[in-house]
């Protein structure tokens, strides 16, 4: 008998923006496309399969950013969150989401009440470290220099010891 359910998210990256969608049932959260995996299925396939199954998108998972362990729906939920990458843009929702959208981090910085109004929703710190693991992979030093400077970022960038 397993102990908790395990999840799969996607930071998912096109054209220096974050797909986020919502869901369309309670808590009505917004966040990057995932889901639950199959018994036995591996991470990275499962996760492949979830975007797939919800965007219609093919990712590229590059490698984990953060993992979370809690109460999702009265059930206990380890979720691995991934950095990923898509060539494509154009989203075909599935039922399980009602809209989307392409953000910067800005854009996630300036109007994130929609994201995390719910306690167990995505944190701004989560889209933070998938942008700075974005911006080392991609050798563009000059603009996370820039993050870094940015005081109002700071309290949401990873640990900084």
């Amino acid at each position: 008998m397993l102990s908790h359910q395990i999840a799969v998210n996607a930071y998912l990256v096109a054209d220096e923006k974050f797909l986020i969608l919502k869901r369309t049932d309670a808590p009505f959260l917004w966040g990057p496309p995932g889901g639950r995996l199959r018994r036995n299925e591996d991470p990275i396939k499962g996760l492949q399969r979830e975007v797939f199954e919800e965007t219609r998108l093919q990712i590229k998972v590059i490698q984990p950013i953060t993992t979370w362990f809690g109460f999702f729906n009265q059930e206990q939920l380890l979720s691995i969150d991934y950095l990923s990458y898509t060539q494509d843009i154009e989203v075909h929702l599935s039922k399980e989401h009602s809209q989307y959208g392409w953000f910067s981090v800005d854009e996630v910085y300036e109007d994130r009440s929609f994201l995390f109004a719910h306690e167990t929703g995505f944190q701004l710190s989560d889209f933070m470290r998938a942008w700075v693991l974005n911006l080392c992979l991609n050798g563009k030093l000059q603009k996370l220099a820039q993050v870094y400077k940015n005081k109002s970022f700071r309290k949401y960038l990873p640990n900084q010891n």
